[in-house]
This record gives structure tokens, sequence and C-alpha cells, in this order.
């Protein structure tokens, strides 16, 4: 039965009424009789005060008792307590006489307005939010009030639950519901809220459910890179040309930590993500992100003389590159491999992130054993290109061997120690020598096969030059014995003449 029903139906049991369990007052004066009051809504447990006189209403929201004087009673009534129970406190918004219908008897009706205390109990729903981090309810009633509340300050909150007013002679009472207009977080959280109305009347708790808000992210990269994938939300963006994105996500509150890279490959280069960090949003429900990047990218070490010829790679045991960071060592073949550089890397300063672009230089090169460049004075920036020429102080060595007799030009094998102790074989025509085309500066031994005499030989590398290896060959042991030979029968032959002769000198003295 709605209130405004129950109402007639009171008034109407209260004019019809006899007055039964009443005293009779026929010796009160002629002003004097009975009050009928009834509660709009009907609430029990009312104590209503009528002219000094407090009475307590019954389950059906209704009480009466005698006054000597019903002249301006409708004024006399007041609550003798606001407080119905420990959560619901009342008060009068409209005392309205009905009209009389029987001597001596007044029918009021009481309009009361119920206001309700209730705890809030703000759950984190799907958002990942924590509770505590809520600074604000805007709380808006149907009724037209609006109130804001700090759930982490204040976790009871009285609202008004039912309101009455006098509408066309008549007291009715509105239902007072209320809802979330708007949830505010921390600095950078945006929270909406879902569920019904609440209506406070007889609920202790109201279970406000937080939401994520809807919204788009705008990501800048620096340094400004083109097709750098990222992910958010289940969402996928590539950067444009000028190394933004915009996405579109479900929830926009912790975009920055929730930012991951989605690939390390961005076209010719590679990244890495060094930061997220936040801008002031430019508009509502947007985010604006600075994905603070590494941009790296693959280079080829090749190697070149003084002059500008290739020297072979499996020749160089270490490559040490510096780059204002730690120090990159390149062995084996790491060294004829591409290598990862670093072109630019995002910088904060004085709270603004700037490009720094990185330039390479060679701190050492390991070549046969010796160091073949002078440190720091080669630099090279990755962006310029993907190959890398590294000049080396080597040198330009031919090999000739000499025959030590004749001086003549000998053909043969010669087997080269470097100063790291490791060899390698040469050729040498008789007619030509051989050629080293890259020796680092040191100590080398030359060993000739075609030597039977002073097969090594050692050479101070310093520069560009032509050794002359002076070799005793087996030629020219023959060609030494042969001479031997010959003179020792030219002193046979000698030796046998030179007698004779004396013999016949002695002979022909004799005669």
């Amino acid at each position: 039965m709605s209130y405004k029903r129950f109402a007639c139906a009171a008034a109407a049991a209260l004019l019809v009424g006899t007055g039964a369990g009443f005293p009779s007052r026929a010796s009160a004066s002629d002003t004097g009789g009975t009050v009928s009051l009834q509660t709009v809504p009907a609430l029990a447990g009312v104590r209503l005060a009528v002219n000094g006189s407090v009475v307590t209403t019954d389950v059906g929201g209704s009480a009466a008792l005698w006054v000597p004087d019903l002249n301006g009673i409708a004024d006399t009534v007041s609550l003798a307590s606001s407080r119905l129970d420990p959560t619901t406190t009342l008060a009068i918004s409209k005392v309205h006489p009905l009209p009389h219908t029987i001597a001596r008897r007044s029918n009021l009706m009481v309009g009361l307005d119920i206001t309700s205390a209730v705890r809030l109990n703000v759950q984190p729903g799907t958002t990942g939010v924590a509770v505590d981090s809520v600074r604000l309810l805007q709380l808006h009633s149907v009724a037209g009030q609006v109130l804001d509340v700090n759930p982490t300050r204040t976790r009871r909150v009285r609202l008004l639950a039912r309101r009455t007013r006098l509408t066309n002679g008549v007291l009715t009472t509105q239902h007072v519901t209320w809802s979330v207009d708007r949830a505010m977080g921390a600095p950078g959280i945006a929270l909406t809220t879902a569920g019904p109305r609440f209506d406070p009347f007889d609920h202790e708790r109201w279970r406000v459910r937080l939401q994520p808000v809807r919204g788009t992210v705008d990501i800048g990269t620096v340094p400004a890179t083109a097709g750098v994938t990222f992910t958010l939300g289940g969402a996928t963006v590539t950067t444009g040309p000028n190394g933004s994105a915009r996405v579109a996500v479900s929830d926009l509150n912790n975009v920055d930590h929730r930012l991951q890279l989605g690939s390390a490959a961005a076209g010719p280069v590679s990244v890495s993500l060094l930061r997220v960090s936040k801008l002031p949003p430019g508009a509502l429900h947007q985010r604006r992100l600075i994905a603070a990047l590494e941009v790296r990218r693959d280079v080829r070490l090749r190697f070149v003389d003084l002059l500008g010829e290739k020297v072979p790679a499996n020749r160089v045991q270490q490559v040490d590159l510096s780059g204002g960071g730690p120090m990159i060592t390149l062995t084996g073949r790491q060294v004829r491999d591409p290598v990862s550089l670093p072109e630019s890397i995002a910088t904060e300063v004085a709270g603004h992130w700037q490009t720094r672009p990185v330039t390479w230089s060679v701190s050492a090169v390991r070549f046969d054993g010796g160091d073949a460049v002078f440190a720091g004075k080669q630099r090279y920036s990755p962006n310029a290109g993907r190959a890398w020429y590294v000049a080396l102080s080597v040198f330009r060595v031919r090999v000739a061997v000499r025959d030590a007799l004749f001086g003549s030009g000998v053909g043969s094998s010669v087997w080269i120690t470097g100063p790291d102790g490791r060899g390698f074989p040469l050729r040498v025509g008789s007619a030509s020598p051989g050629v080293v085309p890259a020796m680092v500066r040191g100590l080398y031994d030359l060993r000739v096969d075609a030597a039977v005499f002073g097969k090594h030989t050692k050479v101070l590398v310093s520069r560009d030059d032509l050794v002359q290896v002076r070799v005793v060959t087996p030629l020219d042991i023959a060609v030494f014995a042969l001479a031997v030979l010959l003179i020792g029968a030219c002193l046979v032959l000698l030796g046998g003449v030179v007698p004779r002769r004396r013999l016949r000198r002695r002979r022909g003295s004799g005669e």
C-alpha cells in the first residue's frame, strides 16, 4: 500500500473512531479533547511531544492522547527524541491537520524526514587500484543533495532516506535514493563506479564498486623512433614516422606501469625500454606518456691497413670499444659477426628527457699478439652506416731470400712466427719476393726451409719494408765442397811436381 493510501486510510480511521480506551473528560473545559497522530511514513516507536505530553507511536505509526486545549494543537507537536534507533534520525517536515468531523477530536498527520547512517564500503573491483587511494566520492541524491566524501577519512555518512512533502493537501513520502556521480583517486588515477541506486533506509552498508575509466593514451618516444611496438591493456600500437602513437584503452589507471615493449625490433634498429614517465594530461580521459629508449644498430667491423687495403678479420684476436659507458670487448667470432651498438640514449636533464647521441671509439685491437691501433683516435657514430672501417697500424712487408754465396734469389717456403707465438707460412719466389700484407709492429722470427745454415732470422717490423734474408743453400755447400776438392787436388799435383824437379836438378848437378 502506498503512503498516500495509507495516510488516507489512517485519517478515515481516526475520523470514524470512537475514542474508546480514553478516559471520559466530562469535567473538562469546552476546548479540551483527543488528538490523534499519524506519522507519514508510518513508523513505530516515534516519540512525539504534544503540548508538553509525550506519546509513542504504535506499529502502524499512530498514537492518541487527551489534551486540555485543542486550539492550535498542531503548533505544539514536536519530536521528544530525534533518534529512532542507533542509525536512524528523524525530523518533522510538516504537521498537517485534517478537517474536524467529530467534536472534541483533532486528527494530525505528522510528516517525517528520515536520515540513515550508512557505512561506505569501497571495493576495488577490476581496477587494481588500492582503496586507500580513493580521495573523493561525490554522492548525489534524487532530491538534489550533493555530498562530497573522502572515504579514507569518513567511513560513515548520514544520508537522507525519506522525505515527506505536502502535495495537493496530502502528505506524500519520497524514497530518496543515492548514486555516485564521481570518484576521484590520487593523481593519475581515473575511476568511476558501477551498481544500482542505493536506498539508505534500513541499509547500514553501501558497497561502492570501482570501475576503470576508458580513454586514450598518447605515447612519445625519446629518441623519436619509428616502428617501435608497444603493448598496453591487451592493445598493440606502433609508433609512426615522428616516433609517437595513440592507443585506446579500457583502463587509464597505472598506464605508465603497464606499458611494455611488444618487440625489440624497430625497423633497421633495435630498442630497449629504459623508463616510462607521465606528462600532464591534455584533455579529459587522456594520458600522455614518454617512453625513454636506448636505440641500437647492428654494425659490422671491417679492418683495413693504412693504405685502405683489406685486412683479414680472422687475424684479429680482440677488439675493445668504448662509448661513454661500459666498454665492449669482442673476441673470436664476435669480431667477425655484426655487433649491436647504442647509437642514441634518452637522458633525463632537469626533469626533461633529451636525446644523447653515442659516439664510439676504438680502445684497442689485438692483432697477431700486438696492439694495432692508437687508443681513442678513431671515432664512429652507428647511424653513419652499417660498416665501420677500422684502420690498423699494420705494415706491408716483402720478404726475399738471397743466396749467401752468389746473392741470387732463392725460392723457398718461409714460416713466420709473430710476437704472440702464432705462425703462418709464406711462399717466396726466386724472382719475386713474398708479400705479407699486414704485420703489426713487433719482433718476428723467419724460418727459411731452403737454407742449410741461417734458417732462423729475427726481423723487427716497424714500417713498410723489404726484408732480404741471406742463407746458405745446398748449392752453396756443393760449390764450396767442389772448390775445396779442386784446391786439394791442385795442392796434391803441385806437391808431386816440385819434388821431381828438385830430383832432376840434383841429378843434373851430379853429372
